[in-house]
């Protein structure tokens, strides 16, 4: 159980250091409806919509949709980073550290890192997260306080590290029982290795009912902690765990920023609205950034989703 853990970890870790490459053979921007919303986005981010700057910050990065221009790229970034936006900072901290777009600065990429992870970004917590822990560490609170803070949040890549840490006794007490939980609750989407790891823990003598009863806990916990139905919680989930291909998402953002009429530069309306259509509020709107930092390409952003993180 200790090797497989760590052995996970260290797979997570690669990832992370894995240096931003730009794979032009995965661009998602191609028809000639995405290209006209991309421009509209570049007037919107100009205009002041940070989701709008975050898309065409990493449009610019990869050249998906737009000409490649890396002095843009950082440009619109640097205009979301003004706007506040954690999703902006995540990516700021993984293009410091690869010297991508800026100046390789390992100390300002974790000054980012810890911006986005302390007002609680997702993806953030969990990098963070593999980032501090440490086999030898006799203290590996800190790791197991932002996997916790991230799989309340249903953040599929951390509950799955968390489980683990939890069914081997690493950094924090073991407790086989709520592995085996959020084991189940994985298990539901086929998320990774998580029925055979459950399997481990409990036996295979009826796997599917304790699957259920086991995963009916978490679902129980969410609903208990929105105050909503169990139904609705299921709700939650599985939007939670929604696909959203880049140009669909691209050509929407578009749409509704268009009908907002706020980022248009049309005139003022009146409104000291600064934000988001969405990507603080709603799941649905959360899978596009959740895999925002260090990508490989805008397509493996945009296309991004929850449970294909590390």
């Amino acid at each position: 159980m200790r090797s497989s853990f760590i052995f996970s970890l260290m797979f997570a870790m690669t990832l992370l250091l894995t240096p931003t490459v730009i794979m032009a053979d995965e661009m998602e921007c191609t028809s000639d409806e995405c290209s006209e919303a991309m421009a509209e986005l570049v007037r919107f981010s100009l205009n002041g919509s940070p989701d709008a700057q975050v898309i065409v910050a990493l449009a610019y990065a990869t050249g998906d949709g737009v000409p490649l221009n890396h002095t843009l790229a950082r440009q619109h970034l640097k205009r979301a980073l003004r706007n506040q936006d954690l999703r902006a900072w995540h990516i700021y901290s993984r293009w410091l550290r690869d010297g991508f777009i800026f100046e390789q600065d390992l100390n300002a990429a974790t000054e980012a890192l810890n911006r986005a992870a302390d007002r609680g970004f997702l993806t953030a917590l969990h990098e963070r997260a593999i980032r501090n822990f440490s086999e030898t560490a006799t203290d590996n609170s800190a790791t197991v306080a932002d996997l916790e803070r991230a799989a309340e949040e249903l953040y599929k890549p951390s509950m799955y590290l968390l489980a683990q840490l939890k069914a081997a006794g690493l950094g924090t007490p073991q407790d086989i029982e709520r592995a085996a939980e959020l084991y189940a609750f994985l298990a539901r989407s086929n998320y990774r290795e998580s029925e055979q790891r459950l399997e481990g823990l409990v036996g295979s003598a009826a796997l599917a009912e304790q699957k259920q009863t086991l995963s009916m806990r978490v679902v129980n916990e969410i609903a208990e902690r929105y105050q909503i139905e169990n139904e609705q919680a299921m709700e939650v989930i599985t939007v939670s765990a929604a696909r959203i291909e880049t140009q669909d998402y691209v050509i929407d953002l578009a749409a509704q920023l268009d009908k907002l009429r706020v980022f248009d530069g049309r005139g003022s309306t009146g409104s000291n609205i600064r934000g988001q259509v969405c990507g603080r509020g709603t799941a649905s709107c959360r899978v596009i950034y959740d895999a925002a930092a260090g990508t490989v390409s805008f397509a493996d952003t945009a296309g991004g989703v929850i449970n294909g993180g590390f």
